[in-house]
């Protein structure tokens, strides 16, 4: 069976005024790094790796977010005025920016409490998965996945 060796290169920043966010890089359930992320937009953190697959197979990149705590969100009359949160900058595969194809990634939040209680208390139940996100508030997990060959993926995910 063939093989595909594939570069990751990842460029993440946090907004935070505290503690900052923490991300561990996991493919394919595999832990690659674990990182403190202090940079900004304009001067993203860069990772990098490269990692191997079989011809045929499905890929999960996945960042899983940690470092928040309920005082890392601070809120002065109904408004945020200091928060924590990580920035996917921009995720780059094989030397190709997956531009739009970012916001296919499946952010899945672990809502801190009491807020979650108070919310379920409430009638309101916050999204299991949320899509189309890129600035991720809570700890949790973001996936983005893919197939291999890479470029044959791309071709069919583009438009």
């Amino acid at each position: 069976m063939a093989t595909e060796k594939l570069k990751f290169k990842l460029q993440l920043s946090a907004t935070y005024w505290d503690l900052p966010p923490i991300v561990e890089i996991i493919v394919n359930n595999k832990p690659y790094c674990t990182q403190t992320i202090t940079s900004t937009k304009d001067a993203p953190q860069i990772i990098e790796f490269d990692q191997s697959f079989d011809e045929g197979q499905e890929v999960d990149l996945v960042i899983k977010r940690t470092n928040k705590n309920a005082k890392q969100t601070v809120v002065e009359n109904s408004e945020i005025v200091k928060d924590q949160l990580l920035h996917i900058n921009q995720i780059e595969i094989d030397e190709i920016d997956i531009g739009s194809l970012v916001y296919n990634g499946i952010y899945r939040p672990e809502y801190p409490e009491p807020w979650a209680s108070q919310q379920a208390e409430a009638g309101n139940k916050p999204p299991e998965t949320i899509k189309n996100s890129i600035d991720l508030g809570h700890n949790g997990t973001w996936t983005f996945s893919f197939g291999t060959p890479f470029y044959m993926w791309l071709l069919e995910n583009l438009y």
